[in-house]
């Protein structure tokens, strides 16, 4: 049976994830694009989307399963977090995050298989070496940094209430 790792470590993995991924997704854009694209629709740096993706592989993952098996059900979610929020994007709040219409094997642009192999080749690289290693440093610093999740929390809220009520209107 999985080990239960508090709330407090799920909030904090949530952000790290968020915060990294924000981090390389603007590096894909500078190297890839040749122009820095801050992404996203929120103004923090963060990508809920990884941190979603995150919380549900943490359900549905367990280092002591087979590789195969991890592999595909990192494959699965990446695949269906990726199509769900870009068609909740678009049906919701109007706006087009990403296409993948020139990419091989996409589906309606949202999705693609070379995207989602390096989501799930990350979703890998997270699951065995770098969340074992994270988790040892929140258990370490435990108050420290759920004090931050918290602040990174009420923080996302206002973020993301601005972006409905301000920006998103616009």
């Amino acid at each position: 049976m999985k080990e239960a790792k508090g709330a407090s470590y799920y909030l904090f993995s949530f952000f790290t994830v968020s915060m990294v991924a924000w981090f390389f997704e603007i590096l894909y854009s500078l190297i890839f694009r040749s122009k820095l694209v801050f992404p996203g629709v929120l103004l923090g740096p963060w990508c809920p989307i990884y941190g979603v993706a995150c919380l549900i592989l943490f359900l549905l993952t367990d280092k002591k399963d087979y590789i195969i098996l991890n592999f595909i059900k990192v494959f699965l979610v990446s695949a269906i977090v990726e199509y769900c929020i870009s068609y909740v994007s678009e049906i919701f709040f109007h706006r087009r995050i990403w296409n993948y219409s020139n990419y091989f094997l996409n589906i309606n642009g949202r999705i693609c298989l070379s995207m989602t192999i390096m989501f799930t080749l990350g979703g890998l690289i997270w699951i065995y070496i770098i969340e074992p290693k994270l988790y040892k440093k929140f258990i370490n610093n435990k108050r420290l940094f759920s004090i931050l999740s918290f602040i990174c929390l009420i923080t996302i809220i206002l973020d993301y209430a601005y972006n409905v009520f301000f920006k998103w209107k616009s």
